[in-house]
């Protein structure tokens, strides 16, 4: 008599669930995590359509999908179950996002809750040195002495003075003394080396380092270890 109850009750919660379950639409797939370029559209494909096909390929400004920090676009149906959205401009560089599904994308549907729809994380490009140059100049019409510049070629714009407070130029171990010659944030940061000698037989071993916490002109993320390189000046 005891387990009539207990049967009932199982029933119940299975016929519950099982109500749930057909509640719900899975996010299946999407382009929004991990790291993400700049310029390019974030795709969400969902396991159920959505959507009419009278919806499809017009561009809405409905929020669909909230990010933080905040990204300017627009969202388009590519599908009843595939939903685009199109970023007004470049996302910030070495920027952390994270991405939530909103009640609107289930507004013209049957379903009441999305699945792995709260917890969307994506990332731009991290701060990375991608060449350095050198080349001997004339610093001026007053000294004909030509001393070595060093060009830094970096992904993003950098602050000539955030990069000159964990920039350190050594050679056989001792600091070098160098004057910046980038004024402004630019990708390419340049500076001069005084004391060495370009009539000299010889090539000169330089060592860059770039110690960590060094950010983009717009961006966010730090460099979360030093950059070092070691330099052969001719």
């Amino acid at each position: 008599m005891r387990i009539k109850p207990l049967v009932a009750t199982t029933l119940v919660v299975a016929v519950f669930l099982s109500a749930c379950n057909r509640n719900s639409v899975k996010l299946d797939y999407t382009n929004a995590k991990g790291e993400v370029p700049q310029l390019g559209n974030l795709v969400f494909r969902f396991s159920n359509s959505l959507v009419k096909d009278s919806m499809l390929n017009e561009w809405d400004s409905a929020e669909y999908v909230s990010f933080e920090p905040s990204i300017k676009g627009r969202f388009r149906w590519e599908s009843p179950d595939e939903l685009v959205f199109s970023p007004s401009g470049p996302l910030s560089p070495a920027t952390s996002y994270k991405a939530k599904l909103g009640s609107e994308v289930l507004r013209y549907s049957k379903y009441g809750t999305v699945k792995n729809g709260d917890d969307i994380n994506f990332h731009t490009p991290d701060l990375t040195l991608d060449n350095e140059q050198v080349t001997w100049v004339v610093p001026d019409d007053q000294s004909r002495i030509p001393v070595p510049q060093i060009d830094l070629l970096f992904n993003y714009r950098i602050n000539p003075t955030d990069l000159k407070e964990k920039l350190k130029i050594e050679m056989d171990g001792k600091p070098m003394v160098y004057n910046m010659q980038t004024l402004s944030a630019d990708n390419k940061i340049s500076f001069r080396i005084s004391g060495l000698d370009k009539t000299e037989d010889k090539n000169y071993e330089v060592k860059i380092t770039i110690e960590k916490g060094l950010k983009p002109a717009e961006g966010v993320n730090t460099t979360t270890e030093a950059i070092n390189s070691n330099l052969s000046i001719p």
